[in-house]
């Protein structure tokens, strides 16, 4: 399912953590040169703030020494940090601010906004195109792009004369062979060279010449990868980037839509069908304690105030201590229901759905897709 995501291995990680957890949201921008003193003053606050909740002293000297300190990347972006018993356990930027900046001091790590972060990232190529060759633009994450240039191997003249008299057509019939000998080339280039996480190429440039190379495309990449072409951008030293820059951002934010849009589709049929699917908190938190659940469709709800009942055990939540405790719990613990459900997707290797406005489409904003089903599955 393309919009499903596994929780990362970064953050199942945490969970072999005892906690409680810092969990920090800094906007980590420099935008003059007093920036490096915004940025400390802006993890000073949240210092406090973390302090006052009960945090530990070496915990929150850790995370001194790596907040801000991602200097190497340019313009606006934040930084996510989790620590707990005096080590930092997670630090990486994003490549937005935060909304809010947040200090959290709780039982388990707050990683939701962070998955919501990389909900909307689509790792991606950006390839532009001639006639002669390619630069390939690998984008995976949002923030670090890695380029490399494939060139086809004929190189005499490959722009035709745009006449049509009989002596010059042997000429125009060998610039077309060595068109449609440099698109393979780049073709068989970019799916050899493709990272197993893209499920996106953008082809802008040439026309004629990203046609030929989208036509290879289409032989050569599994049906997971869907190429598409781009009206602006060129290869040429000196084109402008705006306008190409926009169509990639227009385009990967149609791709999460229509997946999203895909998720929701089959969740409505197999609820209507009573089949394969649960909705509403209790009926997804039972069928999580069961590991039933492939797929779990969560609003994006940041105002959200929901908790949740926890045992040290990922699988062992619920709604309230009383049912903790007939499940033979007798360590629990509070705390956010999203933080709940995460450690519990990551514990039984389940995908994550996150989308705005999902309470129009499910009960309480949740459901969930089932691996399977048995007599207690609510109907």
């Amino acid at each position: 399912m393309g919009a499903s995501m596994q929780i990362p291995d970064s953050v199942s990680a945490l969970y072999r953590h005892a906690g409680p957890f810092a969990s920090v949201y800094l906007d980590a921008t420099r935008a003059n040169e007093a920036g490096n003193t915004e940025v400390e003053l802006r993890w000073r606050g949240l210092r406090h703030r973390l302090a006052e909740a009960g945090a530990d002293e070496k915990s929150l000297q850790a995370i001194d020494e790596v907040a801000g300190a991602h200097v190497d990347v340019a313009g606006r972006h934040g930084q996510f940090v989790v620590a707990a018993g005096g080590e930092v356990l997670l630090d990486e930027p994003t490549r937005r601010p935060p909304s809010r900046e947040i200090g959290r001091w709780s039982p388990l790590p707050h990683v939701l906004p962070y998955l919501v972060e990389r909900s909307t990232q689509v790792p991606h190529l950006v390839v532009l195109i001639d006639r002669t060759g390619a630069d390939v633009y690998t984008v995976l994450d949002d923030i670090h792009t890695d380029q490399t240039s494939v060139e086809g191997g004929v190189e005499y003249p490959l722009r035709k004369t745009g006449r049509d008299v009989w002596n010059e057509r042997a000429y125009q019939h060998r610039v077309d062979n060595a068109w449609e000998t440099n698109s393979k080339e780049v073709a068989q280039a970019i799916s050899h060279q493709l990272p197993p996480q893209v499920r996106v190429i953008l082809l802008a440039g040439d026309v004629r010449a990203r046609t030929l190379v989208s036509e290879e495309l289409a032989k050569v990449l599994p049906q997971r990868v869907l190429v598409r072409q781009l009206e602006h951008g060129a290869r040429a030293e000196g084109a402008s980037r705006a306008a190409l820059d926009a169509g990639v951002r227009s385009a990967l934010l149609h791709h999460v839509w229509a997946e999203r849009r895909d998720v929701l589709a089959r969740l409505q049929q197999a609820v209507g069908r009573h089949d394969y699917a649960v909705t509403g908190i209790p009926a997804v938190l039972d069928a999580l304690r069961k590991a039933q659940v492939d797929t779990l469709v969560l609003s994006d709800d940041p105002s959200s105030t929901a908790t949740c009942s926890i045992g040290p055990d990922p699988l062992l939540l619920a709604a309230t201590d009383a049912e903790l405790r007939h499940l033979g719990a007798t360590d629990i613990r509070h705390d956010r229901l999203d933080a709940a459900l995460v450690r519990a997707l990551a514990g039984s290797s389940a995908g994550l759905v996150i989308t705005p406005g999902a309470h129009q489409y499910v009960e309480q904003g949740i459901a969930a897709l089932l691996r399977y089903t048995d007599a207690s599955t609510p109907a």
